[in-house]
């Protein structure tokens, strides 16, 4: 079974968009979802080429610590799970 490790959503308050970040271990998957996008299913998968284990689970959390201050500073709000 996958387990989520830490998990956040934000939602832009003027347009609606809606982001997501989940990390799974060593692995950040980012969703974005903008209702006014001719395809509005973008989404990436964000691997992390370091040695070990741990290094790359380091890396994916301050991944995750980037985007969610980046999407503050730009004024989205967080969405409460």
């Amino acid at each position: 079974m996958i387990t989520i490790d830490d998990q956040i959503a934000f939602i832009d308050p003027e347009c609606g968009a809606v982001s997501l970040l989940i990390r799974i271990g060593d692995l950040v998957i980012a969703a974005f979802y903008d209702p006014f996008e001719v395809d509005p299913r973008a989404q990436m998968l964000m691997e992390f080429d370091l040695p070990t284990r741990d290094q790359r689970e380091d890396a994916a959390k301050a991944y995750m610590d980037d985007k969610a201050i980046g999407h503050i500073l730009q004024g989205w709000d967080l969405i409460s799970a």
